[in-house]
C-alpha cells in the first residue's frame, strides 16, 4: 500500500485509487483513446501500450476475451446477470454484453465510468446484445445477487484478497460463477527479461522499435546486463522508470496470494496461463502497418507458444471457479 495510514483506512485507499485512475483516464481521453476493442483507434499517446494500435489491442485483449468467453459459455448459462467489478473504462463489460449477458459494470473512478458510458452510447448494438449499465460504486456498496462476477485486473490492488473475494461470493447466487484475470509478475525471471531484451534489440536494429538507440546499448555485456535488469523491473512493477505507477495500491497483493485465496473460497473449474510480455512490447513497434502488423502477429504467436511450452513464464493468469455450497 502507499502508506501506513492507507493500510488502516480503506476509505482513503479507495479515494487514492479513484483519483489516480481518474487522472489516467482523463489524459487518455484527451489524447483520443477509445476504450472499445472493436472500435479502437490509433492513438500515439501510448508509446508502448497495445492501445497504440487497434490491431495490437485485438491481439492482446482479444486473446484474453476469447478465454473468458469460453469460461462463461462452459460454466455459465445464456443471458446471465454478470457483475463486472472494477470495470474501468468498460471494454470487457461491453464485450460481455455483446455476448448476450446482462452486465452491471462498477468502478470507484467516476471518469472511468464516464468513459465507459460514452463508449457504450457510441457502440452499435445487434440482436444478440444483452444489456449493460454502469455505476460509480465499490464492491462493498453493491446489493442484490448475480449469476456471475468478473474481476479483470482488480484484486491485486487490494492487500486482503480474502476479504474482497468473500464479498464477491456474498453477491453470487448459489452455484454462481466467478472469473478473473490477474497478474503474477512475481513469476517473471531474468531469463524472461533477456528474451524481451533480445526481441527489442533486433527490432531496434531494423528501425522497428521506438528506442532507436537500443541496438547500440546492447553492444557490450554491461549493456545487456543493465538493460535486462531494466526490463525485468519494468515488468515486475508494470511501469518504466520515468512513469508514475498505475495507482497508489497497485500490486498490493501478489498473483500467488490471489490464486491461493481463490482456491480457498471457490471450487476451481479452470486455470489458464496468460501471456508473458506482449502487453508491453507490441505498442513499441514502429513502421508502416504492412510491416508492424505481421511482426506483431509473429511476436504474439511466439509469446503464447513459449508460455505453453514452458519456455517463458506467464505474467498473468485467468481463472474460473464456482461458489462453494453453503454448509
Amino acid at each position: 500500500m502507499s502508506s501506513e495510514k492507507t493500510k488502516h483506512d480503506p476509505g482513503l485507499a479507495l479515494a487514492e485509487e479513484a483519483a489516480a485512475f481518474d487522472q489516467r483516464i482523463a489524459e487518455r481521453q484527451q489524447a483520443g483513446y477509445v476504450p472499445d476493442i472493436r472500435r479502437a483507434v490509433k492513438c500515439e499517446y501510448f508509446y508502448k501500450s497495445f492501445w497504440r494500435d487497434p490491431h495490437f489491442a485485438r491481439l492482446y485483449l482479444g486473446g484474453y476475451l476469447e478465454i473468458m468467453q469460453g469460461f462463461l459459455e462452459r460454466y455459465g448459462k445464456p443471458g446471465m446477470r454478470l457483475l463486472d467489478v472494477g470495470c474501468g473504462p468498460g471494454y470487457f463489460s461491453l464485450e460481455f454484453a455483446r455476448l448476450g449477458y446482462h452486465v452491471t459494470g462498477i468502478d470507484i473512478a467516476p471518469k472511468a465510468i464516464d468513459a465507459a458510458q460514452r463508449a457504450l452510447d457510441a457502440s452499435p448494438r445487434d440482436a444478440q446484445f444483452g444489456s449493460l449499465e454502469y455505476g460509480v460504486r465499490s464492491l462493498e456498496e453493491m446489493t442484490g445477487t448475480f449469476d456471475a462476477i468478473s474481476f479483470t485486473g482488480v484484486i491485486h490492488h487490494f492487500s486482503n484478497p480474502d476479504e474482497m473475494l468473500r464479498r464477491g461470493s456474498d453477491l453470487l447466487e448459489p452455484n454462481g460463477l466467478l472469473i478473473c484475470l490477474e497478474p503474477c509478475h512475481e513469476r517473471w525471471r531474468e531469463d524472461d527479461a533477456a528474451v524481451v531484451a533480445l526481441i527489442r534489440g533486433l527490432l531496434s536494429a531494423t528501425g522497428h522499435w521506438y528506442e532507436p538507440d537500443l541496438f547500440r546499448t546492447l553492444q557490450s555485456p554491461a549493456g545487456w546486463q543493465e538493460y535486462t535488469k531494466e526490463v525485468q523491473s519494468e515488468y515486475l512493477t508494470e511501469r518504466d522508470p520515468h512513469e508514475r505507477g498505475q495507482s497508489p495500491n497497485d500490486n498490493a497483493s501478489s498473483g500467488e496470494e490471489i490464486l491461493a485465496s481463490l482456491r480457498r473460497q471457490f471450487t476451481e473449474l479452470e486455470y489458464r496461463d496468460g501471456v508473458s510480455f506482449i502487453y508491453r512490447l507490441l505498442g513499441g513497434l514502429r513502421g508502416p502497418d504492412e510491416v508492424t502488423h505481421p511482426l506483431a502477429n509473429l511476436i504474439a504467436e511466439f509469446d503464447r507458444f513459449a508460455v505453453g511450452r514452458g519456455i517463458l513464464r506467464p505474467n498473468a493468469y485467468l481463472w474460473a471457479g464456482r461458489k462453494l455450497r453453503q454448509t
